[in-house]
């Protein structure tokens, strides 16, 4: 017998499993157990798999944005250089004024450069810097100085009137289909307001009914002050900071916890929790004034100078663009008085002089996205330290002319966790 014949002999055996003698006739009866059943259950099996596999390797494929570079190999080293500047000038004690280190674009220019962002221009950089500041280059790369306040996470603090120049209000009342952009927070968190973000659900290995999440920060859908989740994390609408009446409408089932330190750099990546909405509770995916999230942006796809919009508790809808991509930054918790260290995040500038902010406090977990509806970030962070003015001005006045000597100055602006980043950490699919 040749080899051949011999392994399908192997293949296709046939075992007995059992046997036993009829009473009547005496006859003894075997059963038998035939391989071509186990080959014809793997097959099916492995089918199923390669089906289930390529199935959502294609929709993932297609809910993401086709990339529209072809620098990676230069933009992953000068993404090296800026963390090698980043841990020396970030590094706590080395300087109170630099507060964040990002890549943008050279002004009128596609050349990559290294920003630092500082709180005061006028102030020595560093301690005994005098009256030197950052170098012009470093390794190559341009390094460009930026003036801009501090961030700090954006939950309300404080009840804020609404004033005729929010463009347009944000979406603070009681809603009884819940849709993303819109007020709500963690029960414990008396006083404060944040975002609901969007919907999303947990990825699962298996296919099977999914359950409705809401997305939002870890600082609004959580209490930091506790390690853990328990079954008193539930998520009021409107946030427990609003006047109107709330009630719950979800239960938090997981977030991102924060590492605050002030002798080291330990950085956190995402601000992120999901909750579990409550089956009753009506819901439709999307976000006033943009409408469905249609896929999402990996953050190596995202590129400085694109558009960016977003709809929040407080500003309601405003459009911006990305003015920093790999930041690295440093952001102030108002209610421990505490800083945390991020890395790898957005920063997004509002779009003037049509809109002097682009977030405020009660925004953060806002969804914020590109022009064609994919989403691009998670908003946590920010300042609203900006003029109070959403009037789009005539086209006759005269903005002020810049001075090329003064380094850029942003305010208003939002930090953002990238998606891909958020997804990808907290396990999870916006719903789309």
């Amino acid at each position: 017998m040749n080899s051949n014949g011999l392994a399908s002999i192997i293949a296709l055996a046939r075992h007995r499993i059992w046997e036993h003698t009829n009473v009547d006739s005496g006859e003894v009866i075997t059963y038998y157990y035939y391989d071509e059943y186990t080959w014809i259950v793997g097959g099916l099996a492995l089918a199923w798999l390669t089906w289930f596999v390529v199935v959502r390797y294609r929709r993932a494929s297609a809910l993401r944005r086709k990339p529209a570079r072809s620098d990676y190999r230069l933009l992953k080293r000068i993404i090296k250089i800026k963390r090698e500047l980043s841990s020396r000038y970030l590094q706590p004690g080395f300087s109170a004024n630099i507060h964040a280190v990002g890549i943008g674009l050279l002004a009128g220019s596609a050349r990559y450069c290294i920003q630092v962002f500082v709180s005061d221009a006028n102030d020595e950089v560093w301690p005994g810097a005098a009256a030197s500041s950052v170098p012009n280059s470093f390794r190559g790369v341009p390094i460009v100085l930026i003036e801009m306040p501090p961030a700090g996470f954006l939950s309300e603090a404080a009840l804020s009137p609404r004033t005729p120049s929010q463009y347009p209000d944000g979406i603070r009342e009681y809603q009884e289909v819940i849709i993303g952009g819109i007020s709500g927070a963690n029960t414990n968190l008396s006083g404060q307001s944040g975002t609901i973000g969007y919907f999303c659900t947990r990825k699962r290995k298996l296919p099977g009914r999914r359950e409705v999440h809401l997305l939002s920060n870890s600082h609004v859908f959580a209490d930091l002050r506790k390690a853990s989740v328990d079954e008193g994390d539930l998520i009021m609408q409107p946030s427990p900071g609003e006047p109107a009446n709330n009630r719950p409408i979800a239960t938090l089932v997981t977030f991102s916890t924060l590492k605050f330190t002030a002798e080291k750099i330990d950085a956190n990546h995402v601000d992120a929790a999901i909750a579990r909405l409550w089956a009753p509770q009506q819901h439709k995916p999307l976000l006033p004034l943009i409408g469905a999230v249609k896929g999402i942006v990996l953050n190596k796809d995202i590129a400085v100078g694109e558009g960016a919009r977003k709809f929040g508790r407080t500003t309601g809808y405003t459009e911006g663009r990305v003015a920093s991509i790999y930041l690295d930054i440093r952001v102030k918790y108002d209610r421990t008085g505490q800083s945390a260290f991020f890395k790898d995040q957005l920063l997004i500038e509002p779009t003037l002089p049509r809109f002097q902010k682009f977030v405020a406090k009660g925004d953060s977990g806002s969804l914020v996205v590109d022009g064609n509806q994919h989403a691009i970030g998670l908003i946590f962070a920010g300042t609203s330290d900006a003029a109070e003015s959403s009037a789009v001005p005539a086209t006759n006045e005269v903005q002020p002319p810049i001075d090329p000597d003064k380094p850029k100055r942003i305010e208003g602006y939002g930090v953002a966790n990238p998606i891909s980043e958020v997804l990808d950490r907290l396990k999870i699919e916006l719903m789309i």
